[in-house]
């Protein structure tokens, strides 16, 4: 349910001057004073790329309904209330129908799990988009490992820019076409035009200003912002946001921080995620640069560059909390994040990583909310944590927990795994399978509202990791076997 805060000041939105169409750019230096106030400290937020995606376009040109499901719903166990979501101009020139499906679908998904969404229209940073990218089955190519960020895209990309007129109107429809389809959805938070938008980038403060105006057209009451203060979105912004990645975790609001929110912080060199909860919540809105740990290569620091690569793996991931198979690279981010007494009630389990085969070299210890994750055969994303430098081959993992039928009766276990697993609950063998490709199903007695005991142990040898574990509680219907609290 949307907060009477912000329902006011949409409210009062409607009502507020807006900039102009044949304004010239204003110099990204003038001060502004924002048409659109609303207490942002609710935000407690995150950049959202699914950990199976090298870039934002990847994201989107191979959605994957089953893997954004899962990493919401890991990201709302963990106090995630909002996500930063980029798109891509490319993957609506490609197939705007599919594209505008796939995000009422994220949308949905979010809304279930009780998470706001922001969207990211056009971003500043990093790589050129290819124009192949636009033709049917374009293959993304791997991460470059060791290198931050290695396939993230600018867009529309310095092309369009340089071209602006060619492609205004093109731009303008996939701005349109997106925000007409949600003109005052209450799943949405705010629109982002841009990400980190800088004057000195040739032809941007056109497009700058258009976008911020074809989305007021549209009669969207949601505010509008793109990247300001060090950057030069401020003036066509409807309320102004900034990015901090200093260790002073400094607030950088012209005027009252509630009003102004920071959409993007936190990175390991200068910051951590406790110390950005010590320091901004409550105070203004946060998100951090990012959820999950994955292929996007965030993992690597800003100076790890195609010319000089990190030569191994860090014992701190520069971004993100989460990997694959829901683990946090730290309990104490979740516990800094939720708070003792709600991290206490997580339905989790206990994880332990170990190094080899036999259970014997335990290398982490961790909780997930499921065991429920498919990783690649490639070096980085293949291991389930890279910070303790796990290979991608030749390891065991143990989850231990709790699990809780409303009813008494016989409940089926269904086990999908390459793999070799056993499972136990309350100590009697339920399933044991060897490797190999295929399903696994095992039946046990449970009485109702009675916690039982259940012991998954996993072999990943070599080739693709994965394993994936549901149930059918009595009289109920098939879904993924999650566990209640872990304490």
């Amino acid at each position: 349910m949307k907060s009477p805060v912000l329902i006011i000041a949409a409210l009062l939105h409607s009502s507020l001057a807006v900039l102009h169409a044949a304004d010239a750019p204003p110099s990204a230096k003038k001060a502004i004073a924002p048409t659109y106030q609303a207490d942002w400290r609710w935000v407690h937020g995150a950049v959202f790329v699914p950990t199976s995606a090298v870039n934002e376009a990847q994201q989107w040109d191979e959605y994957d309904p089953v893997i954004n499901d899962r990493e919401l719903h890991y990201a709302s166990l963990y106090g995630i209330n909002c996500v930063r979501v980029y798109l891509h101009y490319f993957i609506y020139l490609k197939n705007k129908e599919a594209l505008l499906r796939n995000i009422e679908d994220f949308l949905a998904r979010a809304d279930k799990y009780g998470i706001k969404t922001e969207f990211v229209f056009f971003d500043d940073c990093w790589n050129e988009p290819s124009k192949d990218i636009l033709k049917p089955g374009y293959k993304y190519p791997n991460p470059v490992f060791g290198v931050h960020n290695s396939r993230w895209l600018l867009s529309p990309g310095q092309d369009a820019l340089n071209h602006y007129e060619d492609h205004r109107d093109r731009l303008k429809a996939y701005v349109q076409d997106v925000v007409k389809a949600h003109l005052n959805d209450s799943r949405i938070a705010f629109w982002e035009t841009y990400n980190e938008p800088k004057e000195k980038t040739p032809g941007i403060l056109n497009l700058l200003k258009d976008s911020q105006q074809w989305i007021h057209e549209t009669g969207s009451k949601i505010p509008v912002t793109a990247t300001g203060y060090s950057y030069c979105g401020d003036p066509y912004s409807d309320f102004l946001t900034w990015h901090n990645y200093d260790s002073n975790y400094k607030i950088k609001a012209n005027g009252n921080p509630v009003y102004a929110l920071n959409t993007e912080c936190m990175c390991r060199k200068e910051q951590d995620v406790p110390g950005v909860i010590e320091h901004y919540m409550g105070k203004t809105g946060f998100i951090v640069w990012e959820f999950g740990i994955g292929r996007d290569n965030c993992r690597f620091y800003w100076g790890d560059k195609t010319e000089t690569p990190a030569a191994d793996e860090y014992d701190r991931p520069f971004h993100g909390l989460v990997y694959a198979d829901g683990h946090p690279w730290s309990t104490n981010d979740i516990k800094a994040w939720l708070g003792a007494e709600a991290y206490a009630r997580l339905p989790v389990f206990q994880v332990s990583y170990f190094r080899d085969t036999a259970f014997n070299s335990l290398a982490k210890q961790s909780i997930t909310p499921a065991i429920d994750f498919d990783l690649k055969d490639e070096i980085g994303y293949g291991s389930p944590d890279t910070s303790i430098h796990l290979a991608k081959d030749y390891y065991s993992i143990r989850w231990t927990g709790e699990i809780e039928s409303p009813e008494s009766g016989s409940a089926i276990l269904f086990l999908k795994s390459h793999d070799a697993v056993k499972v136990t609950v309350n100590g009697h063998l339920v399933i044991k399978k060897a490797k190999g490709a295929g399903d696994s199903t095992g039946a046990v007695a449970l009485r109702a509202g009675k916690r039982a005991r259940i012991t998954v142990e996993y072999v990943h040898e070599t080739g693709p990791a994965s394993i994936h574990l549901e149930w059918t509680p009595p009289n109920g219907i098939r879904q993924i076997l999650f566990p209640v609290s872990h304490l």
